[in-house]
């Protein structure tokens, strides 16, 4: 019969949001105490920000670092990183123990895509002009620390239109659909990305949602010995289901 001893901590994939790198969750990463944590960076962003971000690069980017920490591990992500993550529990549920998608119940889709698009077409014409007004609203929004935080690794801001051309024609339900381990959806109360998250619960009978009061879209960043707490929480529950 196995033991508590002779099975390791499942380990934490944490995957980042778009514009940021895999550095800017630096703190909640130093937050999960209880086991390996890896951050790594999506094509377009951080270390790989000469790529061109596809959703199958992606994809492949997190599988690389699965295998990296052992071949299974429980799967986090926020925002972009949830879509993704979702994508990667889809496509590759053996690698999975467990997903926790947070501020990403918003199913893709070409309207959802407009504003962002918009942005991604200013940030090509004027790149440096761009850059400039988005870290001035995100310290304005978030404050220094955080501000700080998304900018560690730089921001991609050149791979906005990519991204959400790869986003508008993916189907986030149809992949997290076919995970069929455990599943956290994780949302602010203001996050107006949560606007299907009925419709993201209701894919298995292993899903749960907690939505955080007065909590904004990128409360992951802004709260993060909160978030960590509820990766910690989450995994510990797939090491015990290990362990059986």
């Amino acid at each position: 019969m196995s033991t508590a001893a002779e099975v390791p901590p499942t380990p934490v994939v944490l995957v980042h949001g778009l514009r940021v790198s895999g550095a800017a969750l630096h703190r909640i990463a130093a937050g999960v105490t209880d086991r390996r944590i890896v951050t790594p960076d999506l094509p377009g962003h951080g270390t790989r920000s000469a790529e061109t971000f596809t959703m199958d690069g992606a994809v492949d980017a997190v599988v690389d670092a699965i295998v990296s920490v052992g071949g299974t591990a429980v799967v986090a992500g926020m925002s972009l990183g949830g879509y993704v993550s979702m994508a990667v529990a889809g496509r590759h549920p053996g690698l999975v123990c467990g997903l926790v998608v947070m501020c990403a119940t918003a199913q893709p889709g070409r309207a959802l895509a407009a504003p962002f698009r918009a942005f991604g077409a200013a940030t090509s014409v004027l790149p440096k002009q761009a850059a400039v007004i988005s870290k001035a609203l995100t310290r304005a929004a978030v404050g220094r620390q955080v501000a700080h935080d998304m900018e560690a690794g730089g921001l991609a801001l050149h791979s906005i239109r990519d991204v959400v051309s790869e986003l508008s024609r993916f189907d986030a339900l149809g992949e997290v659909s076919r995970y069929p381990g455990p599943i956290r959806f994780v949302n602010g109360g203001w996050d107006q990305f949560r606007i299907h998250e009925r419709r993201f619960v209701a894919v298995s009978d292993r899903t749960d949602l907690e939505v955080l009061p007065r909590a904004s879209h990128l409360f992951p960043l802004i709260q993060p010995e909160r978030t960590a707490a509820i990766i910690t929480d989450f995994t510990q529950g797939c090491d015990r289901v290990a362990i059986r």
